[in-house]
């Protein structure tokens, strides 16, 4: 084994060719052959890739998300809601989560922000251990960089496919939001990883993930707990998810690593972004007017025309709701 003045190893290295990955002493790659052209010991690489190893956009997204979870606690604590019960709708619209409702604009930031708000303690530590465990996996395996942008993509499309089922299969008023569609996405990213790389692993994570959908989607949402998954969400975070795996994984997964770490830097600030935007939204605002009239004991007057510059219409979409609550049932969660 070739080794440095320091004793430390060579890193491993990727063909060029196939993308397996082969010793940091092998000159040819060990599936294809092809020779490998590694840069000389010592040598500082040309452009700077993310080490997947250090799961450096892990701790971002997580830390990320942990930050919308605080200001969401803060934000319950200061309205004299329970840290452990339900919050009202208005709490989960501050900070982001996605509202389908006829009358109601629809504000397309909501399909990345909803992926960092969740619904209360359960939610978020269930959503974080999970993606801490399958991230330590995947990262290392694609970078961080293309980690980061498949997180926000799968993400993104989870939400893109749960308004899309809202749309065009089953219209209903949903306030929806949680990691777990882009969760689910890094279980595709796997999936799709070892499906490319024709390692029989990916048998035991597909069954994997169709059990996770059917045992938290279907069933739960089929029982009386007043749990509702966000079916449509995972569907779509891990179909995507996969397709992303399968792309990392092909001849070209070692080029374009300067474009890659822009895509990665674009996702984060986009996130950002999409979290500022919440906190302007004249949705919310509307939602916490509606929801603090439902407290009372003795409702005020109806609100009519306009409030917090929300037509009528959308104002009676926000108010048709039961007992405090600003959608029916149980907001769905993901």
């Amino acid at each position: 084994m070739t080794a440095g003045p320091s004793g430390e190893r060579r890193r491993s290295q990727h063909c060029a060719r196939c993308g397996a990955l082969n010793g940091g002493d092998f000159s040819r790659c060990i599936r294809c052959g092809a020779p490998l052209l590694a840069p000389p010991a010592h040598a500082a690489p040309a452009r700077g890739r993310l080490d997947g190893r250090s799961l450096l956009a892990t701790k971002i997204l997580g830390g990320l998300t942990a930050f919308v979870f605080v200001g969401q606690l803060m934000a319950a604590h200061s309205r004299d809601l329970g840290l452990l019960s339900a919050w009202d709708t208005s709490s989960y619209l501050r900070f982001g989560a996605l509202l389908l409702a006829p009358g109601v604009p629809f504000e397309p930031f909501r399909l990345l922000s909803a992926v960092f708000v969740h619904m209360g303690v359960l939610h978020f530590g269930m959503n974080m251990v999970t993606l801490g465990m399958l991230a330590r996996a995947a990262e290392p395996a694609v970078g961080s960089a293309r980690f980061a942008i498949a997180y926000v993509l799968t993400g993104l499309f989870g939400f893109g496919a749960s308004a899309a089922w809202n749309l065009f299969v089953q219209p209903e008023v949903v306030c929806t939001a949680g990691a777990s569609g882009a969760v689910f996405g890094v279980l595709g990213l796997l999936l799709g990883w070892l499906l490319r790389r024709r390692d029989p692993r990916w048998k035991d994570l597909a069954l994997q993930a169709v059990f996770y959908i059917v045992l938290f989607g279907f069933v739960v949402n089929a029982s009386s707990t007043g749990i509702r998954i966000n079916n449509a969400a995972h569907i779509g975070g891990l179909v995507s998810g996969a397709l992303l795996g399968l792309t990392y994984a092909g001849p070209a997964r070692g080029r374009y690593e300067g474009v890659m770490n822009a895509g990665a830097l674009a996702s984060v600030l986009a996130c950002l972004a999409a979290l500022a935007l919440a906190q302007r939204s004249p949705v919310w605002r509307a939602a916490e007017s509606l929801d603090g009239n439902a407290r009372q004991e003795a409702p005020g007057p109806a609100l009519h025309g306009q409030a917090n510059g929300l037509p009528e219409d959308a104002l009676d979409a926000l108010g048709a709701r039961p007992a405090g609550s600003l959608v029916p049932g149980a907001p769905d969660a993901t």
